[in-house]
């Protein structure tokens, strides 16, 4: 099937879609939508190459790819990135090459790396 037909059979009826209160937009909750946006751009259903980016259980990132193959045990493949923060940024970009979601994975990698550093404590004493 192409992208286009699933687009248009999911577009408004699947178990991903969530509204929110004052915003005109409808949002979806589906694994490779990096941007969590109801459109067929970014749609991890709809599209046979996607890629999703989520933190890591314990330190780092764990980026997936979606392949088109016919076998759907083996499209998807998943690689953890716990490098230094910047060297995941990087590794990341490399891996994904530059495509449509470039830009989108690497800032949501920068960001889940980021919450993850751990900041130093500073005491009233030295404020």
């Amino acid at each position: 099937m192409s992208d286009a037909l699933v687009w248009q059979v999911i577009r408004n009826n699947n178990a991903f879609l969530r509204t929110q209160r004052g915003i005109g937009k409808r949002f979806s909750t589906e694994k490779f939508n990096l941007k969590k946006v109801n459109s067929p751009k970014y749609s991890g259903l709809a599209n046979k190459h996607a890629i999703d980016v989520s933190a890591a259980a314990a330190k780092g990132v764990v980026v997936s790819t979606k392949n088109e193959k016919g076998r759907p045990a083996k499209a998807v493949t998943t690689s953890t990135l716990s490098k230094t923060p910047v060297a995941s940024v990087r590794s990341l970009a490399k891996n994904t090459g530059f495509n449509k979601f470039h830009k989108l994975a690497q800032r949501r990698a920068a960001a889940y790396v980021r919450a993850q550093v751990k900041k130093p404590k500073v005491s009233k004493a030295d404020a």
